[in-house]
């Protein structure tokens, strides 16, 4: 961040922009324009931030607010929330005890605790925490699942990536 009040990346990665990112960041773009912020709230598309699930998403700096779900019609409070820098949109900020995260933190521990696991087993898991297989490709390309061949089939571990963010105990 450079000479400026805030710095807003926007997730431009495929499931965002499957789901209308590209056009939050076009329109957050233009109504900072439009209100002759653009100067003082730089915003930069960027690469996933690993919560394909639940995006579009945008970081907010300096505050580090990670917002989910966001659509162009989220764009008004948003803007508003960058601006005052103190208080974020609640509806929409994801915090490390929102139910998205405890969600996740609740998979991973749970498959820590039996893993390795076969492929379907990790699954139909990740199925009873509400996540598809979808979500579970997407967990296996962005690193926080590995899936390692074994004398009964693939086997699925978690990652010291999930590990770590999930404050889950290193694998011995």
């Amino acid at each position: 961040m450079y000479w400026c009040r805030a710095h807003v990346l926007v997730c431009t990665a495929n499931h965002c922009s499957q789901k209308g990112a590209q056009q939050v960041a076009a329109r957050l773009r233009l109504e900072l324009k439009r209100a002759g912020l653009d100067a003082e709230i730089m915003v930069n598309t960027c690469d996933s931030i690993d919560l394909c699930d639940i995006g579009p998403n945008i970081v907010v700096y300096p505050q580090g607010w990670i917002y989910r779900n966001v659509g162009v019609n989220d764009l008004a409070e948003v803007i508003q929330s960058v601006l005052d820098g103190q208080r974020p949109v609640e509806r929409l900020i994801l915090r490390p005890d929102s139910e998205d995260e405890r969600r996740r933190r609740e998979l991973y521990r749970a498959a820590v605790a039996q893993e390795p696991l076969a492929v379907a087993a990790f699954a139909a898991l990740a199925e009873r925490y509400g996540f598809d297989e979808a979500w579970v490709a997407e967990q296996a390309r962005r690193g926080f699942i590995a899936r390692k061949p074994g004398d009964e089939g693939d086997r699925i571990t978690v990652t010291s990536k999930a590990r770590h963010r999930y404050g889950l105990s290193e694998a011995t």
